[in-house]
């Protein structure tokens, strides 16, 4: 990406992810997506602008392997390219105070990705390692908290969160928490609300 000229793949990079925000993307089947990224390369307000720093038939892979991989960590606020989101998902303070009370505050210093974590500390001497996902990469939560407690890490809380309007069933639910519990592990489920920001 360090060939694009650096105002010009910003206005991409909001625009990418403004529309994907009109379009409700994560609602989108892979047909769908595909016509998207057509239509992004020929927009003249993205693919044109991009097509001026690489070839016209590499602009789809850079839309998908840049703002379209990195929307997750974008929309955590997390990256450079953060600052282009169009919606956010709560902050990590935001978070552990859904989730554990309004005592709870975000060490940034401590925020990590894959999944996204970070330390929180409450009340006293109360710490814990939060750790947050989407329900399809509990397998990599799990396996994270793990090896939290194998690193002897501050005792982990793992949370999965729903987007509004996404739907577990609670059968679903109990399963998540029971496999999270062998493990020895705490699993909360909570809702995670995209709210709209002034892009960069």
């Amino acid at each position: 990406m360090s060939e694009i000229d650096e105002e010009i793949r910003g206005e991409v990079l909001s625009e990418v992810y403004r529309q994907i925000e009109e379009l409700d993307w994560d609602g989108l089947s892979s047909r769908e997506r595909s016509r998207c990224y057509e239509r992004w390369v020929n927009d003249p307000s993205i693919g044109d602008k991009l097509a001026r720093f690489i070839p016209r038939e590499k602009v789809r892979v850079w839309i998908k392997d840049g703002p379209v991989k990195e929307l997750p960590r974008v929309r955590n606020g997390i990256g450079p390219n953060a600052k282009y989101a169009s919606r956010r998902y709560p902050t990590a303070d935001q978070i552990a105070q859904q989730v554990l009370g309004l005592d709870w505050r975000a060490n940034l210093d401590t925020l990590g990705i894959k999944p996204t974590q970070c330390v929180v500390k409450g009340p006293g001497s109360d710490e814990r390692l939060m750790m947050w996902a989407p329900p399809q990469n509990l397998q990599d939560l799990v396996w994270a908290g793990i090896n939290a407690k194998v690193d002897d890490r501050p005792e982990p809380l793992l949370i999965i969160g729903l987007t509004q309007g996404q739907r577990l069933g609670e059968g679903e639910q109990a399963r998540q928490r029971h496999i999270a519990g062998v493990a020895g592990l705490e699993l909360i489920h909570t809702t995670l609300r995209l709210t709209r920001v002034s892009p960069h």
